[in-house]
């Protein structure tokens, strides 16, 4: 059985974060809380991890994965192109509840970029998730803790017995109410376009309009 851990967000265990990082590291699946949802997470670059994410959420493999990301130079370098509307929108948004599609670089795994060879990237706002990514240290594959298709979870214990046996470590930071998940922009067509609303889409697309 997954161990089960409890962080405060605010105020994070180091000895917690450590645990995560070390199950990512060794190419293991974690559930935790992002500063959306709960999310499911693991190493971008461990292509048996990121199958078995895939396999969790029984999820389509041309569709690709969300990388939270600590700053702009890490974002800049999964990316192939960085487009001028990026560096604008950006600065506005991040860190926070945005999520940018950008032309991913060669070398990323194809079921991290998905058909369309794109990179979601978000910088949080929480403290607790750029601890995290130091202590990994990099990127962390953060996709919702549901099935594909189904409504996600603000609670372990439902997550718990929906995933039992198929991640290697829950984290609980607490409910996190109602779920709302980030705001997704494609920055590689012109103009810039919202394909999901999440909790800011109609300030981003008053933003791109001032493009």
């Amino acid at each position: 059985m997954a161990q089960v851990l409890r962080i405060d967000p605010l105020n994070p265990d180091r000895s917690v974060l450590e645990r995560m990082a070390a199950v990512v590291r060794d190419g293991g699946v974690i559930v935790f809380p992002t500063d959306t949802i709960y999310g499911l997470g693991c190493s971008p670059d461990d292509q048996a991890a990121v199958e078995r994410i895939f396999g969790i959420k029984q999820r389509v493999e041309e569709k690709g994965l969300l990388l939270l990301v600590p700053d702009l130079e890490s974002a800049r370098s999964l990316c192939s192109t960085v487009p001028t509307a990026f560096e604008r929108l950006s600065a506005e948004f991040w860190p926070g509840p945005v999520t940018f599609l950008l032309p991913a670089r060669s070398n990323l795994l194809r079921l991290v970029t998905g058909e369309r060879g794109l990179v979601g990237l978000r910088n949080p706002q929480s403290g607790y998730l750029h601890l995290l990514m130091d202590t990994i240290p990099g990127p962390l594959v953060s996709t919702s803790a549901n099935i594909s298709g189904e409504p996600p979870s603000g609670r372990v214990a439902d997550l718990r017995e929906q995933l039992a046996g198929q991640v290697d470590l829950f984290v609980d930071g607490g409910d996190v109410g109602e779920a709302v998940a980030s705001t997704v922009v494609d920055l590689s067509v012109e103009p810039p376009r919202v394909v999901r609303a999440g909790v800011l889409g109609k300030r981003v697309e008053e933003a791109i309009k001032r493009l």
